[in-house]
């Protein structure tokens, strides 16, 4: 792996390490202002939207366990792909999800940044948190 891949890689580690903690301002250090998420039932949210969910509490992870299947660098673009389990309370009720994921980041200054992920799940797995 390169270091610019591992740069990247390292910086996917710390943004889902946020997540699990559902340390808001640290979330925002590693997502673009544009980010979109998109999950597996075809919804999408944006930073925004995500964030104040964190915030208010009405999502709170307590699991973000994964392992990297792919990482490339394409110039100032990144794409990290991951199968792991997501796992935490979503307005009061438990989820425990298996799924694959994948992160497009951009390089703006230096730092890298995730600006779209979409969720699936995994129809491989039979895994719950």
């Amino acid at each position: 792996m390169s270091s610019t891949e591992e740069s990247l890689l390292q910086t996917d580690l710390l943004w889902n390490k946020a997540i699990e903690e559902n340390n808001v301002d640290e979330m925002a250090k590693h997502t673009h202002d544009e980010w979109l998420i998109f999950s597996g039932d075809g919804n999408f949210t944006n930073k925004e939207t995500f964030l104040k969910q964190v915030r208010s509490g009405d999502l709170q992870h307590s699991k973000m366990k994964s392992k990297t299947l792919r990482v490339r660098v394409y110039g100032d673009t990144g794409l990290i792909i991951q199968q792991g389990i997501s796992a935490g309370v979503w307005k009061g009720h438990e989820f425990s999800e298996a799924e694959i994921s994948s992160t497009v980041f951009v390089k703006e200054n230096g730092q890298w940044l995730a600006v779209q992920t979409m969720i699936t799940p995994d129809v491989t797995s039979n895994k719950r948190a």
